[in-house]
């Protein structure tokens, strides 16, 4: 198996929905997305499913002798640097969602707004900076600010729906990721939120997640012309796939605390659908 071959296998197992997006890039530009979604799982999953924090370290040592032009023996690091020679990237955002998770996994509860937004951009948001210079080459050389903007708010927007699906899986690991300050404004409480009902203000609560989110991915909506045509609708596709998510949630009540959400094939295929329309209404 090619490293390439590695990285696309971690990709397709773990999220058909994204794979099936970037799998319309062009060959070099899909294989490099593969290449950072594959660092990105891998990290999320030494927290996550191994339980491993020091393997964040391992994978910071790596990452560093990358930039410094060490080779590496790693698969995953030798597909890595194929694509920073390729699309040359900046180490900061890759940096950033490292220590994120590490900050991730020793806090069980996040307590306020601003330690949210500011894990939304450590997890997802880096994961846009990260791909920009695969998927937005030419107008990250004249539009650098917009883009980071955009693909920050594009992160949050798809971290923040990540969250709400993930909220009965959560609970059974004794996490919540929303906000304890947010949970007070609603007067919703955590054993209520355990016994799977969904009540009014638990739904409000849910409503204003799902709003600030809806505003997020129409911030990428609005400034789609600023991506590379090319990957302009796998990036366009991903959004709404996710989105679909959200969508789901509200068809079901709002009710995210016993069962959780996906969208199906049929759903995916009319979404495909709508992206399209749109992609042709804005001339792209």
């Amino acid at each position: 198996m090619t490293p390439y071959e590695h990285v696309e296998k971690i990709i397709k197992t773990s999220s058909k929905s994204f794979y099936k997006a970037f799998s319309y890039l062009p060959e070099e530009k899909a294989k490099a997305v593969y290449a950072i979604y594959g660092f990105c799982r891998v990290a999320d999953d030494a927290v996550d499913e191994e339980n491993n924090p020091e393997k964040l370290l391992d994978l910071e040592k790596e990452l560093r002798a990358l930039f410094e032009g060490h080779d590496s023996n790693d698969p995953l690091f030798i597909a890595l640097q194929d694509t920073f020679k390729k699309f040359p990237s900046e180490m900061k955002p890759y940096l950033d969602l490292l220590h994120g998770l590490k900050k991730d996994y020793e806090t069980l509860k996040i307590k306020t707004e601003k330690e949210f937004d500011d894990y939304c951009y450590s997890v997802a948001s880096t994961v846009g900076l990260m791909l920009l210079p695969v998927i937005a080459q030419e107008k990250l050389k004249t539009d650098k600010e917009k883009l980071y903007e955009v693909a920050i708010a594009l992160g949050k927007a798809m971290q923040i729906t990540n969250i709400l699906r993930d909220v009965k899986e959560d609970l059974e690991r004794n996490r919540i990721y929303l906000p304890e300050e947010a949970l007070k404004k609603y007067n919703v409480l955590e054993k209520t939120m355990r016994t799977g009902t969904s009540t009014p203000e638990y739904k409000a609560l849910i409503i204003d997640f799902m709003d600030r989110a809806h505003e997020k991915y129409q911030v990428f909506y609005d400034h789609a012309h600023l991506f590379d045509l090319e990957a302009l609708k796998p990036t366009y596709l991903s959004a709404k796939f996710y989105q679909g998510i959200l969508y789901e949630i509200e068809k079901r009540g709002y009710d995210n605390l016993t069962k959780r959400v996906y969208v199906s094939k049929f759903k995916k295929w009319k979404l495909m659908r709508q992206a399209n329309k749109e992609l042709a209404k804005k001339g792209l």
